[in-house]
């Protein structure tokens, strides 16, 4: 029988339960196996029952698979031993169709299920599923939108936004990205209330604009070349916003500014060539472009304000009615955690073996879940990291090369914390592969 490279690591996680591990694990490595592995020492060897672990995966499949494999694992040991194991084993089969085994959301909702009353939700929740969501969103936004056109202290940025090439559907798009992140509104962008409007000073962009076209006069030849018709047009640009007040026309000035050329012109036409015009011109062009940036973002912060208020005002009113979505799940029962000791101190009594797979992929709410029920009654501090928890609480495996789904706010960073957070001595790396075998290496 082969001894694999990393046996002590795959021991480690075997045997020492009472140790917090941060497990390393690639691709192929057997990762799930040594999760397994871990879970059926934790039930038949440190007679922990079942109720009282919580295993975390990235998807319900992943769950499911889980959930098999230590049913196959405790039918075999009630099949073929006697004792004490058998009979740990046959708790854990009873146990196991009720067991905390499954995604952070499922794992978050029957926390909320559990407590309601505590995290300030009604005792009977619904859960909506991705198509639900959707629906609700669009509902939510139909009605989003008829505010906002409604609402004349925004109208003239609105009407701004629309001239500068904005659609309604890019602040829907908005709105849906917010929703996705909607507990860090408060935090990053509520604050300080509603932005002030500020629009950039377009005059002196008008004066640089005369002052290039008058430099006309330095061609020797001005009907044979082919750049006075360019600066004649800067002059007529100049001449058509010269006196404009109104805030859209600034901004249309500054659009069309985008449309002049600065090409052609004969060096031999110009008293000191043409080229130190065309470049003056050119950067003029590149100020206006700057100059419309920040019309354009002066214009739409407003509406990114509005929209973000009202995204975290309905999810508040969803938590209020009990209706919630798969983040709120999360973003709730963190809140829970965070500032309910009694809570802290129920869960970790009654999950205190805590797994989570997958880790590089999960929500970065995940960990400070995790955590804060790992700690207890004594969690409460307001960064999880400076969080201390019992020996053995936490077991974590991922792989940072495998981490891709940014869009659920997986991040490598979030993952190198949490293993600093449990020290470089808590941290085994599988490195043998099960799928990269001689036959392919060979090949």
């Amino acid at each position: 029988m082969t001894t694999l490279t990393d046996e002590p690591a795959r021991d480690r996680i075997r045997h020492k339960t009472g140790s917090t591990l941060f497990v390393d694990a690639g691709a192929g490595s057997g990762k799930t196996k040594s999760l397994i592995d871990r879970v059926t020492t934790l039930v038949l060897v440190d007679g922990v029952s079942l109720r009282n672990v919580a295993a975390v995966t990235f998807t319900e499949k992943a769950g499911a698979e889980l959930r098999d494999r230590l049913r196959a694992n405790f039918e075999k040991v009630w099949q073929t031993e006697a004792g004490e194991r058998r009979y740990r084993a046959a708790a854990a089969l009873d146990d196991l169709d009720g067991a905390a085994i499954g995604t952070l959301h499922s794992f978050a909702q029957r926390i909320l299920t559990t407590h309601p009353i505590e995290a300030g939700l009604p005792p009977l929740l619904e859960v909506l599923d991705e198509v639900g969501s959707s629906v609700a969103f669009d509902a939510r936004w139909s009605v989003m939108q008829r505010e906002l056109l409604d609402d004349d202290s925004l109208a003239q940025s609105v009407r701004l936004a629309l001239a500068a090439g904005a659609k309604l559907a890019h602040l829907r798009s908005l709105a849906r990205a917010f929703q996705s992140d909607w507990d860090l509104i408060e935090d990053r962008v509520l604050p300080g209330g509603p932005p002030t409007v500020s629009l950039p000073d377009v005059r002196r962009l008008l004066d640089e604009a005369r002052a290039l076209a008058s430099r006309a006069d330095e061609c020797l030849k001005r009907d044979d070349d082919k750049f006075i018709p360019r600066l004649t047009a800067l002059a007529a640009w100049a001449d058509e916003y010269a006196d404009a007040a109104d805030p859209e026309v600034q901004l249309a000035g500054l659009m069309a500014a985008g449309g002049l050329g600065w090409t052609n012109g004969r060096k031999a036409n110009w008293k000191h060539g043409v080229d130190s015009i065309r470049d003056d011109c050119k950067e003029w062009q590149r100020q206006t472009a700057s100059a419309l940036a920040a019309f354009t973002e002066a214009t739409l912060r407003p509406l990114a304000y509005w929209v973000a208020r009202g995204v975290r005002e309905a999810a508040l009113t969803r938590a209020a009615e009990g209706r919630l979505e798969f983040h709120d799940l999360l973003v709730v029962t963190r809140d829970l955690l965070r500032r309910d000791e009694s809570v802290r101190t129920a869960l970790q009594q009654q999950y205190p073996r805590l797994l989570l797979d997958e880790f590089q992929d999960t929500d970065p709410i995940q960990i400070e879940i995790a955590v804060r029920i790992a700690g207890g009654a004594e969690a409460s501090a307001i960064d999880w990291q400076h969080v201390r928890v019992p020996d053995g609480s936490l077991f974590v495996v991922g792989d940072p090369k495998q981490s891709i789904y940014r869009f659920r706010r997986a991040d490598i960073g979030m993952y190198l914390d949490a293993q600093k957070w449990m020290g470089a001595d808590e941290t085994v790396t599988l490195s043998s592969n099960f799928r990269t075998v001689a036959p392919v290496l060979a090949w």
